[in-house]
């Protein structure tokens, strides 16, 4: 610690700069956070996971990471990392299932950028009902309720996704094309010294086919959809989507292929209805 600088206050935060982020669950939040991360400015930075909407982040985050010179380093309390991350912090403030309200309150006194992570229908939807799947105390009935709940909420991210006052990361560019990682960063004004895709993060146990033991290069991020294709659970979920023709137009503005796909789904559908004599 250099002269005249103060040891901060692991109570209250006064951040120099903030990324608010949303996403929903299983479009891969984390691992995009923890790029932005490992391009903060100066390499440093505090990651706030998951954290109650209108309340105060530092008190109701369910995790905190701590990032020097690109790298989470490892202490053993909140507080602790509070106080690692320095004076005046660049500091991400993540939201799962949650969308940026059209009127919000700055979180702290510091520049402040509003960050939706998307990504496609057929994979995110995917993606979840798989992680769901796996919850032994969920029924049928319940792991619809659940899907439903959510994809209202993918339905408002899709009204949101462009928002003129926001950046917005796609998670399928993301993952394949290290160019759009770079002119993300640019939207971000990031610096661009890390574009490579990172590990598995451990949050939310990682890849739902995979496990958080999985190499990011093993990742079938673009086979979700397929690998779910004769789900029975799955396809009442594209069949449902596709019959909400408002979430349709939405979805075509998009994702057009994923709408066209769900178009077809429903047309064969429809095609192959028979009843009983």
């Amino acid at each position: 610690m250099t002269q005249g600088q103060t040891t901060p206050d692991p109570h209250t935060l006064a951040p120099g700069r903030v990324l608010r982020v949303y996403g929903m669950r299983r479009s891969g939040n984390h691992a995009i956070i923890d790029w932005m991360m490992r391009n903060a400015p100066d390499g440093a930075g505090l990651f706030l996971n998951n954290c109650k909407p209108n309340r105060d982040p530092l008190k109701t985050a369910c995790g905190v990471a701590v990032y020097k010179d690109g790298v989470e380093i490892q202490c053993d309390r909140a507080n602790d990392k509070v106080r690692a991350a320095g004076e005046a912090p660049f500091t991400l403030v993540s939201y799962e299932d949650r969308m940026p309200s059209p009127v919000r309150t700055p979180l702290f006194n510091a520049p402040e950028t509003s960050v939706i992570i998307y990504r496609s229908f057929l994979h995110w939807a995917a993606s979840l009902l798989r992680k769901i799947q796996g919850n032994a105390g969920y029924g049928p009935l319940e792991r619809m309720r659940v899907m439903m709940q959510a994809m209202r909420t993918y339905d408002e991210m899709l009204d949101r996704v462009h928002d003129a006052d926001g950046v917005s990361v796609c998670y399928d560019d993301w993952m394949g094309d290290e160019d759009y990682r770079r002119a993300a960063l640019d939207r971000l004004e990031l610096p661009g010294r890390d574009l490579d895709l990172g590990a598995v993060q451990r949050y939310g146990g990682g890849s739902s086919f995979q496990g958080k033991e999985a190499e990011v290069a093993d990742l079938d991020t673009g086979q979700r959809a397929a690998q779910m294709a004769g789900d029975l659970e799955y396809q009442l979920v594209l069949w449902t989507a596709a019959r909400d023709l408002a979430f349709m137009e939405r979805l075509a503005n998009i994702f057009p292929r994923d709408a066209k796909r769900l178009s077809g789904l429903l047309d064969t559908a429809k095609a192959e209805v028979t009843w009983p004599s």
